[in-house]
């Protein structure tokens, strides 16, 4: 063989390359883009995407920086720390700190070159200096950021990939990141990320896929220096799967290679130099960029020999040289050649690795050695050397607000502990301090389980009668994060307040007032909840301390909100977050901007709620709490999307919001949008499923009032519109009593409307039977009572009186009329369809034929408009039963055949299950009902069709059109 091992071009890739450049030039252009190449180990990425930057045009300064497969998980921003590298290196440091504010920049943690980091700053100046940094270098000449391998990325580097590729706008900056597919498991975080950028139209993807089989035999062709053997060529593609690497490793093997690719790479290395496999086991072990020295320090050899080995490995192309260093060519060659080694061997490496890091940040202090010491040290079995580098790394990773690290790193101390024999000695704390410094990273990264974990042991190894305050803290900590789990939290919070009485810490008491008024908020115990908010506002006030102020604000702008006191909430939500944002506290800023949306669209007021909603997100991406306060804000925009008919838009802000994995209390709340607009759409399989989530999770939960009120009018709604009055009625008096303390006012006013429906529904099931009149009645009147407790006026609760009105009043077209005007004046399609639905009726009822065909055609373009096809149904089978179906609509366009004898929505569907050739039971399973509703649902098909069996009903069904009709 004449030729290298290494093919000396890129072959097969032109659309790919073709695509990166149309990317920069649309950056160039001012149109910021990022792109992610994605594909197996072997296939290229790095090749085309270096072959793609090497030729664009403009002369782009490219930054680079890749992550790290060992120490990923606590190591923050080891990409970006690259990245900045680069830029010194290529602008020089005074002229690259020129680009930075004055007085101190955040970036100066990651890169000391930048100059020192101010003492204390907030989670999102990093971002903020990164983006800008970036956007100013631009200025003078297009920038291409390039970080590889996304998928070993740690969540702070993450966060940050995501940060620039939705905030760069307007710079000539292209943002490119390359991930290997097949690497992480399906919940893995980075593909959530990846997931999240792709929806919001952020990124662009290239999937690089194998070569052709005529591109294989170009590659040998260029690594050979010669025309391929044809045949030679169809067996290397058919071995290698069409993957570059793979066919470099075979075209250096005989017509037999060996089986297995590990096999195949080390055969690359079997006839090495002793002290160049040395060379090369060493970069394997560090699984990094090494310069001279680092090399020199583990392998232990000679400056001349390492030279010569160092030569030998990158003549072979087994190691590339770059500008700080040697790395090894490709991620697979360096895992095969870690796992080659010999566990006691790969220890001593590390160790000895570990040890060359220590040396060399000895002088810059403890924690310079960061999470790549305490990880080497790990994985050499030194455990009271990896205990104190873990505890110095998380406290550098606490400084720069990288809470998932930060709590990765204190898992690892904990995990150590009772490996070493004085643990206390080797960082100065004792175990407890450790878990409540986990608690507290872990309620910072919105890790609450883990969070709960640490607190609740922290406080098994306190005594509180001895060290009150500090139980009281751990107890306040464990109570927010219990919240956010389930809704919970109370006990340990009234726990908490009565260990820090008036006589302690003014500001602990104060900050535990204002968590417990939280919690009882959500709860719906709101004298409690006003009491707490008012005594935290006053230490505050006293204390003259925004950061006490705006939590306490937060509540009670959101007691004002529940009386309906809108204007006095919107003074209260802006004082807490311009109190909330001088203090840095972002959950308090960002929750202000929830609460004040979920008000807004509980008053009607629903377009202003979407975009404070709106507002509020883009918030909490800046600020990095895209997963927690991110995703309630999700909600807070999603409803209000709903209730507007924005079903579609409402539905992208859910999934956007569930890829990031949010608490579970968030999860469910977003799974109650997606559940109503499948239930209005009449998506009966998805939104079954949801319920079922929706409702294990219910079950298994203590508190969240607002979510189970939510489900429990899902559950409402669906027995009425499958034609189960009884069980509608069972629903209604379990929460008739229990409602107006413990839900929502529009809920409880929504509670009141569908109990009349069910009532109506009852008396038109039996007419002549006076035990059910007797009991409506009472019913009524008890819903009534129940409405008339509601004290909060808004117009979203003036239009459920206006239509509770309607359905009890006797039924004047008058009172039908002025409820279907209010909710249109709200914005709410779907309940003025469904009140314009019921008016048809009443107008029926008193042979009033115009006045339900102009109703019934109003109602029918919203029902056809918003794709709810069980309303559209509901109409079309009014019209049908009034003889107005010319007029309303034709039955092709309605999709319902012109003879639909009189039968339901739910009547259909199971007529279609049925004539499918289901037994009751199968079709009581599919639509979630019972077998009993079935058969009572299966008796009224066939009375309404003329059919004596089920056969002959599902032949009539056809004969008609019936099963052509869209479900």
């Amino acid at each position: 063989m004449t030729g290298s091992v290494v093919s000396p071009v890129l072959v097969g890739r032109n659309d790919e390359i073709a695509a990166l450049r149309a990317a920069y030039d649309g950056a160039r252009a001012g149109t910021p883009g990022t792109v992610l190449v994605s594909g197996e180990a072997g296939i290229g990425k790095s090749r085309l995407v270096a072959t793609a930057v090497g030729e664009l045009p403009g002369d782009p300064l490219v930054l680079s920086g890749g992550c790290l497969e060992l120490g990923s998980e606590g190591t923050p921003y080891v990409p970006f720390v690259a990245v900045l590298r680069d830029l010194v290196r290529r602008l020089g440091r005074d002229r690259a700190a020129a680009l930075l504010p004055p007085g101190g920049a955040a970036l100066g943690d990651l890169l000391p070159d930048l100059g020192p980091a101010p003492p204390r700053y907030g989670p999102a100046r990093l971002l903020e200096e990164m983006l800008s940094l970036l956007g100013r270098a631009a200025e003078e000449r297009p920038v291409v950021v390039l970080v590889e391998d996304l998928h070993w990325a740690d969540a702070s580097s993450r966060e940050l990939f995501a940060y620039l590729a939705r905030n760069l706008t307007g710079a000539a900056v292209l943002l490119v990141g390359t991930v290997r597919t097949g690497e992480l498991a399906a919940r893995h975080p980075n593909w959530r990320t990846l997931a999240e950028l792709g929806r919001s139209g952020a990124m662009s993807r290239i999937v690089l896929g194998p070569l052709e089989h005529r591109h294989v035999a170009a590659l040998l062709a260029a690594v050979d220096g010669r025309p391929p053997d044809p045949a030679r060529s169809v067996r290397i593609h058919r071995r290698s799967g069409g993957n570059p690497l793979f066919v470099e490793a075979l075209s250096t093997v005989g017509e037999t290679p060996p089986g297995d690719l590990r096999t195949l790479l080390l055969a690359r290395v079997t006839d090495l130099p002793d002290p160049a496999r040395e060379a090369l086991e060493v970069m394997a072990v560090a699984g990094a960029e090494l310069d001279d020295d680092l090399v020199r320090a583990v392998a232990g050899g000679p400056g001349r020999g390492l030279g010569d080995a160092l030569g030998d490995l990158t003549g072979r192309e087994l190691v590339v040289a770059r500008e700080n260093g040697y790395a090894i060519r490709h991620d697979l060659l360096r895992e095969a050649v870690y796992d080659a080694l010999p566990p006691p061997r790969r220890r001593r490496m590390h160790a000895r690795y570990a040890a060359a890091l220590a040396d060399r940040a000895a002088p810059a202090g403890p924690a310079a050695g960061g999470t790549a010491l305490a990880e080497h040290w790990t994985a050499a079995g030194e455990f009271e050397r990896a205990l104190p580098a873990a505890w110095h790394a998380a406290d550098r990773a606490r400084r720069q607000n990288a809470y998932d690290e930060q709590l990765h790193l204190l898992e690892l101390v904990l995990d150590h502990w009772p490996k070493v024999a004085e643990p206390v000695g080797l960082i100065g704390a004792g175990r407890t301090v450790v878990l409540e410094r986990a608690a507290t990273a872990a309620f910072n990264a919105g890790r609450s389980a883990a969070g709960v974990a640490h607190g609740t042991a922290a406080l098994d190894e306190l005594d509180p009668a001895a060290e009150p305050e500090r139980a009281a803290r751990l107890l306040g900590l464990r109570g927010r994060l219990q919240s956010r789990i389930d809704g919970g939290g109370r006990d340990d919070l009234r726990r908490a307040v009565a260990l820090a009485p008036p006589g302690a810490s003014r500001e602990l008491r104060g900050r535990l007032l204002s968590a417990l008024a939280f919690v009882e908020f959500m709860a719906f115990e709101l004298d409690d909840c006003r009491r707490h908010a008012t005594q935290a506002l006053d230490l505050a006030d006293r204390l003259g301390d925004d950061a006490l102020r705006a939590p306490a604000l937060l509540v009670l702008g959101a007691l004002h909100g529940t009386r309906g006191e809108l204007d006095q909430a919107g003074g209260a939500f802006a004082e807490a977050r311009r109190a909330a944002d001088a203090a840095g506290d972002a959950h308090t800023f960002l929750t202000s901007f929830q609460w004040e949306s979920t008000f807004l669209c509980d008053a009607g007021r629903y377009e202003e709620a979407v975009e404070l909603a709106r507002t509020g997100q883009s918030a909490a991406e800046r600020l990095g709490q895209a997963r927690s306060r991110g995703s309630m804000l999700a909600n807070a925009r999603g409803v209000p999307l709903l209730y507007l008919g924005r079903w579609d838009e409402a539905l992208r802000v859910v999934d956007d919001a569930l890829a990031l994995a949010p608490p579970p209390l968030y999860a469910a709340y977003l799974r109650l949008i997606a559940a109503d607009i499948a239930h209005r759409r009449g998506e009966t399989g998805p939104g079954g499923t949801l319920l079922r989530q929706i409702t294990e999770f219910a079950v298994r939960t203590v508190g969240a009032a607002e979510a189970k009120a939510w489900l429990v009018l899902l559950r409402l709604t669906r027995a009425i519109d499958q034609d189960d009055p009884d069980t509608a009625d069972l629903i209604v008096g379990e929460h008739l009593a229990t409602a107006p303390d413990a839900w929502p006012p529009q809920d409880t006013a929504r509670l009141a409307v569908l109990g009349a429906r069910v009532q109506r529904a009852r008396r038109a099931a039996a007419p002549r039977n006076r035990r059910v009149a007797g009991e409506a009645a009472d019913r009524l009147a008890s819903l009534a009572r129940m409405l008339g407790s509601v004290r909060t006026t808004t117009p979203v609760i003036e239009a459920f009186r206006l239509t509770f009105r309607a359905l009890t009043d006797g039924g004047e077209l008058a009172a039908w009329d002025a409820a279907a005007a209010a909710w249109r004046d709200l914005g709410n399609s779907h309940e003025t369809a469904v009140v314009l639905t019921e008016a048809a009726a009443a107008a029926l009822a008193s042979n009033n034929r115009p006045g339900a065909r102009s109703r019934l055609r109003e109602a029918r373009a919203i029902a056809a408009d918003l794709g709810a096809a069980p309303l559209r149904a509901r109409i079309d089978d009014l019209a049908a039963r009034g003889r107005l179906t010319d007029d309303v609509a034709s039955p092709g366009r309605s999709g319902t055949p012109g003879h639909s004898f009189g039968l339901t929505p739910r009547e259909l569907g199971v007529l279609r299950l049925l004539a499918g050739g289901r037994t009751n039971q199968q079709i009581a399973a599919e639509l979630f009902i019972s077998a009993n509703t079935v058969a009572t649902h299966v008796t009224r098909i066939l009375t309404k069709l003329g059919a004596a069996s089920r056969t002959q009903a599902a032949a009539r069904a056809r004969e008609s059109g019936l099963l052509d009709a869209q479900p």
